[in-house]
């Protein structure tokens, strides 16, 4: 990928030209009103039966227009705003999250500072206008009593029921995204497009999950998968993985990082995505966007 702006009047320039453009300002108003899953309206014996009770809303991937509804009954286009994502983007709540923006979370900051760092590095797979990106942010409601929410009578038991409470807040994110994945998978199989062609959940989408909370701009964001991902994930330093075993639940992994590190780790699923320094003219931002690699003594 060139750093350097392909400057002329060519169909193939302009064409580039506005599909980054249409590309950027369908991502704005995403972010602007993220999409949000509410919290199961029944309870049943059937994990997968509550869990699709859940109801989503979002904005139509296209049209702009309010769409969505309980996640047993989307249809195939409900689907494409989760298509071609390199990972999940969950913000949690227990109660309402605040109106406007992504309400505590800066959205607009997630996508800009998220943009920056995966543009020069995004797949080669797709036109940029065909829904490739990184995630998109959605609200995701948590059960409160399934969270500890105890007052401890120390700081070694408050550390302890800290990360009992991460425990149960990711064991309940996982429980979700499994059984959404595999209904997103089903719908996106319905979708038809002439133009697009073929839409689907990339593979990384389904095995990694980034979870962001206010204050991630100098906290980090949480990476969680549920299998060791040093066996197809690169970028990590030795030692700073947090495995979590539960019985019940099974168990995940977890680092804490950079949203830009976080980016290239997951887009690090694609050999070909991995290393180097990336740099690449962009329109909308009228400069050439540059990701460098972390150090290379990273475990791979």
């Amino acid at each position: 990928m060139s750093g350097q702006d392909p400057h002329g009047d060519s169909e193939a320039v302009h064409r580039r030209h506005c599909n980054e453009e249409y590309h950027h300002e369908t991502l704005r108003k995403i972010f602007a009103l993220p999409p949000k899953v509410s919290l199961p309206t029944i309870t049943s014996s059937s994990k997968r039966d509550e869990e699709l009770s859940r109801t989503l809303s979002f904005r139509g991937y296209h049209s702009n227009q309010p769409a969505g509804g309980y996640l047993s009954q989307l249809k195939p286009d409900h689907a494409k705003i989760f298509c071609w994502k390199d990972c999940a983007v969950y913000g949690l709540y227990t109660d309402l999250p605040e109106t406007g923006n992504g309400g505590s979370i800066q959205s607009y900051q997630l996508l800009d500072r998220g943009y920056r760092a995966w543009f020069p590095r995004r797949s080669a797979d797709r036109d940029i206008s065909d829904g490739s990106f990184w995630g998109i942010f959605t609200w995701l409601r948590l059960r409160k009593d399934e969270m500890t929410g105890r007052k401890a009578e120390s700081e070694e038991k408050a550390d302890v029921e800290a990360r009992t409470e991460v425990t149960d807040e990711l064991a309940q994110v996982w429980a979700f995204h499994e059984i959404f994945c595999e209904e997103l998978t089903k719908l996106a199989a319905g979708i038809e497009d002439s133009k697009a062609g073929r839409w689907e959940l990339r593979q990384s989408s389904t095995e990694v999950i980034m979870v962001v909370a206010a204050g991630w701009e100098e906290a980090g964001v949480r990476l969680t998968w549920r299998e060791d991902p040093r066996v197809k994930y690169a970028g990590f330093a030795a030692g700073e993985l947090r495995s979590v075993e539960q019985e019940a639940r099974g168990g995940f992994w977890e680092l804490r990082c950079p949203l830009e590190r976080a980016i290239r780790i997951v887009a690090s699923r694609d050999p070909a995505r991995r290393g180097g320094t990336r740099e690449e003219w962009n329109y909308i931002y009228e400069e050439t966007l540059i990701d460098v690699a972390d150090a290379e003594n990273y475990e791979i």
